[in-house]
């Protein structure tokens, strides 16, 4: 009931930031060169880290597979793949994405690899307020040629001063302190960027990637359209 609770704040702030990504992008996106590839399985790389947290990287690609497996790709398993490039002194997000195309297809034989950034990721601290941000930029490529397929980027920012009452400054300071306490404990950057995974590498939004070889929407149109839950 309390995941439930710390999460649900975070889905209506995904569903309204993916409403505000989807006014901007009137443009249909060209698929062409992705429906051309037809990939079937994807490797996600260690993303780059643009922010000042040495997590980061780690906390955006741990919570990947999720999203582009229920969009109908097989995922190479992120933490095997890490490990790998780790045996070959390979730890750095920028090091291990700059290993040759051909190398890796030599050891995985990807159709597609997933190159990330994190740009922004972390909470922070005002004097009655906290504010998380996570931002994360997406490149999907095949793994045969290096040729573009797609390109992406989700941005959620959670200000807990929102959820603030009118009960005064002391009130106000008070639950600052439990909400620093609660978020350094919790990590609420990690929530955040697993609601920023699913947004991202998501089919079911407006110009993300295609539904892939495993899905039932696999080539069907208006695959934009959310699936009914029964």
């Amino acid at each position: 009931m309390r995941l439930r609770q710390l999460l649900l704040p975070l889905s209506i702030i995904a569903l309204l930031s993916a409403c505000a990504n989807n006014r901007h992008h009137v443009q249909p996106r060209d698929y062409s060169q992705f429906q051309q590839s037809n990939p079937h399985s994807i490797m996600v790389m260690l993303p780059t880290n643009s922010s000042v947290d040495v997590k980061a990287p780690y906390a955006v690609v741990a919570q990947t597979t999720q999203p582009l497996a229920e969009s109908g790709y097989y995922v190479f398993p992120v933490a095997l793949v890490h490990e790998t490039f780790k045996d070959n002194g390979l730890n750095d997000g920028a090091e291990i994405q700059a290993v040759q195309l051909n190398k890796i297809r030599k050891v995985y034989n990807p159709d597609a690899i997933l190159y990330l950034n994190v740009e922004d990721y972390g909470t922070k601290y005002k004097v009655i307020s906290s504010v998380t941000t996570v931002t994360v930029n997406a490149k999907l490529v095949d793994a045969r040629n290096g040729t573009v397929l797609w390109t992406g980027r989700k941005n959620i920012t959670l200000d807990s001063s929102s959820n603030s009452n009118n009960n005064g400054l002391f009130s106000l300071m008070v639950n600052a302190v439990i909400t620093q306490i609660s978020d350094k404990v919790s990590d609420r950057a990690y929530k955040v960027a697993g609601v920023v995974d699913a947004n991202l590498l998501s089919a079911q939004e407006r110009n993300g990637i295609l539904y892939g070889p495993y899905s039932s929407r696999y080539k069907k149109p208006d695959t934009t359209t959310i699936e009914p839950v029964n």
